[in-house]
């Protein structure tokens, strides 16, 4: 059988066009993990990004997608190569949006975009909305992301949780645009190639907790709120089943089955490298210390309507887990720019100085390791 893209070439645009996906972004977590999902269920692939790609991403990925190289922040409409690719192309399948994080760039992505006719407009959101919403319930449900009325609150919420307003704006200039949506509301997102480092820090924290000598900060407010994750495969799995199901005009959640609070995912990494009876808590701290999660403060998300619509099923934590430590284990070696960036976060805000030298040695000399799971047994010990 030939190759998508070589069927696309033989047969020409018209009816290629129509398996096309195009994807803003793509070079993250859940990003990658989504263009491996899509190429994996034979769709045509079209990534706009910038040219700084992250890990292992050009190897992934080259001579399987088609790459629109263009920064956001210079906008849309002055990319030469975003008009190229829309002058050739009169309709996609979907348009996934990793990159629409304000009002106003998710705006110009779908003015700009219009003329591609896609049959659905995915954005990948944030469960950081629920923080900017009225009397949202626990579990979250997509219904509970409504805005108070009120403007005072609606600005005070806003000011509290400026990543999830600019989120919701998101959302809600998506709708008004009047394009067939489908939005997916992610926890915490964790799993291979991270670009924000959270998870990284806290696996090299816990590794080789005793060497650095410092408590994980938890602040009162997070030690018993429980929050959701998000494994990036979960969320290219979702992608893909939006597609193939033609779903349009929906909200969905998309997180883990299994929840946690700050002090249970990080006595959790501590068991996973024999560490469970040493590792400790600074319940002193405050929201302001280097604390990495989680970045919404509502609670833990309902997927029911997902599982439902969807057939979606989060992938367990046990696999996530392992798999997840894995990749970092052998990213020490194989990504040595991202490590480098995790060793000088933690050395310029946890690591005492005396112990900075060390703890690089540590890291850099580290043989990999493969470990195998072992079965937590957290009530045998209190974080």
């Amino acid at each position: 059988m030939l190759p998508v893209l070589t069927l696309c070439l033989l047969l020409g645009s018209v009816l290629c066009d129509e398996g096309t996906v195009l994807v803003l972004g793509g070079q993250g977590l859940a990003g990658s993990a989504t263009l491996t999902a899509l190429l994996d269920a034979e769709f045509q692939v079209s990534a706009l990004n910038d040219d700084n790609p992250r890990y292992d991403y050009h190897e992934l990925f080259e001579d399987k997608i088609e790459r629109v190289v263009c920064n956001r922040a210079s906008g849309l409409d002055g990319c030469f190569e975003l008009q190229n690719f829309i002058n050739g192309n009169s309709k996609v399948k979907a348009i996934v949006d990793f990159t629409s994080s304000k009002k106003d760039l998710m705006e110009e992505a779908v003015r700009v975009l219009a003329p591609l006719n896609p049959d659905v407009y995915i954005f990948v959101g944030a469960a950081a909305v629920y923080d900017v919403s009225d009397n949202p319930k626990h579990p979250l449900k997509e219904s509970d992301a409504v805005r108070p009325e009120d403007p005072l609150l609606k600005e005070t919420y806003s000011e509290h949780n400026v990543f999830g307003h600019n989120m919701l704006g998101s959302e809600e200039a998506l709708i008004a645009s009047g394009l067939p949506y489908v939005i997916l509301r992610c926890g915490d997102l964790i799993g291979p190639r991270d670009t924000t480092l959270r998870w990284w820090q806290y696996q090299v924290w816990s590794e080789h907790f005793d060497l650095i000598g410092a408590g994980f900060p938890v602040p009162g407010e997070y030690e018993h709120l429980p929050f959701s994750l998000t494994y990036g495969d979960d969320v290219g799995k979702a992608v893909v089943s939006v597609i193939k199901k033609g779903v349009m005009n929906e909200i969905y959640n998309i997180a883990m089955e299994k929840t946690f609070t700050l002090p249970h995912y990080l006595l959790e990494l501590c068991i996973y490298f024999g560490n469970g009876e040493s590792c400790w808590a600074d319940y002193t701290a405050t929201v302001e210390s280097y604390s990495m999660y989680p970045s919404n403060h509502m609670g833990t998300l309902d997927i029911e309507h997902a599982k439902t619509d969807l057939d979606f099923e989060a992938s367990s934590w046990e696999d996530v887990l392992k798999d997840t430590i894995i990749f970092y284990e052998r990213a020490r070696h194989n990504h040595t720019k991202e490590r480098d960036m995790v060793l000088s976060r933690l050395n310029e805000n946890v690591v005492p100085y005396l112990r900075v030298e060390p703890l690089n040695e540590a890291v850099l000399k580290a043989e990999e390791k493969l470990l195998e799971l072992p079965k937590p047994v957290l009530n045998r010990v209190e974080l």
